[in-house]
């Protein structure tokens, strides 16, 4: 098949690398010309490898001419939905990279057009192709803790250690102009909420910014949400905080379940006296570009058998609702 990829940041180059190595083509969109050595390496291991990159500045000119099945939009958050509905007004296929946007503005515009074109789009929360987090939903969904009741989740990691080869204060996820901040781009965590307990009726959040790191996002925040079956939720986002954490815990009815990304595992405890206890670790071999590919190959098969990927612009639009509630009660 033929792919697009429109943004040439970390996000385009592992979509790039995956979909090269899955042996479909590809081509670029570049809004800019401008460069960075992270972007001049992506380009010189290419060549070296013997690689030639189309590169398109046009993004219609892109689409006219490549003619692409689909469109992977890895650009600034800002520019998803901008980007999204001259794709979808195309009539090509969309992979939008977390979260689908910053605002709501456009979302029913592209809903129509997707729906209109009878196109497949997917939203890359790449935390659903985790293997202990899929054994741990379906270990939630087959009653092995009982009825749910709350859940803890947490994702904390500095922002100037996200990207060694860049200055975090160059780059978007400083700055609200272009989408950033720790909920916007740590919404994989409202997604895991989402996934688990569905769309919450209350959403209380303090915090905002707090920390003395350079931009005029939200850096740290602590959430609560209450959800339609009485369920509650806390949740903790922040850019930056030293060592990282990032897990996610769910209380039931007969026990709890515990989920830790640094640690590689998942504890099951019953509340059973003494209390069983059982620990998965992440399988042999397994790395995290293989969610990264799991995720593109969902959404290859959605293309091609035409079924909704796992992840939907509809689904989507409601973690981006909760995220912009959290954001409206926080201190910017």
């Amino acid at each position: 098949m033929k792919f697009l990829i429109c943004g040439i940041g970390s996000a385009g180059q592992r979509h790039y690398g995956n979909l090269q190595k899955l042996g479909h083509e590809l081509a670029l969109f570049r809004s800019r010309q401008h460069t960075t050595p992270f972007i001049d390496q992506f380009f010189e291991e290419q060549k070296k490898n013997g690689q030639a990159v189309e590169i398109f500045h046009d993004l219609e000119r892109a689409l006219r001419v490549f003619k692409p099945d689909g469109v992977f939009v890895t650009n600034p958050i800002s520019s998803h939905v901008h980007t999204a509905l001259t794709v979808a007004r195309a009539g090509c296929h969309l992979f939008i990279e977390k979260p689908v946007s910053h605002t709501l503005e456009g979302i029913d515009e592209l809903k129509d057009l997707m729906l209109k074109n009878s196109l497949r789009l997917m939203v890359g929360y790449n935390l659903r192709f985790h293997p202990l987090l899929r054994e741990m939903k379906a270990l939630c969904d087959g009653g092995a803790i009982g009825k749910l009741l709350s859940a803890h989740a947490e994702l904390a990691e500095n922002i100037d250690d996200w990207h060694p080869w860049e200055d975090y204060r160059d780059s978007y996820a400083a700055y609200k102009s272009g989408g950033g901040g720790a909920v916007f781009n740590f919404s994989h965590d409202i997604d895991l909420l989402y996934w688990f307990f569905g769309m919450p009726r209350r959403v209380f959040a303090v915090g905002g910014k707090l920390t003395p790191l350079i931009g005029d996002v939200d850096d740290m925040t602590k959430s609560v949400l209450e959800f339609r079956d009485g369920s509650i939720a806390s949740l903790h986002l922040d850019i930056w905080q030293r060592p990282p954490r990032h897990w996610f815990e769910v209380i039931g009815t007969e026990g709890k379940l515990l989920w830790d990304y640094y640690d590689e595992s998942l504890i099951l405890i019953s509340r059973d006296k003494p209390p069983i206890k059982k620990v998965w670790h992440n399988p042999a071999g397994f790395e995290r570009n293989d969610m990264f590919v799991d995720e593109v190959e969902d959404f290859i098969r959605a293309i091609q058998d035409n079924r909704e990927p796992l992840i939907t612009l509809d689904q989507g639009a409601e973690v981006l609702n909760i995220a912009l509630e959290i954001l409206k009660q926080l201190r910017i």
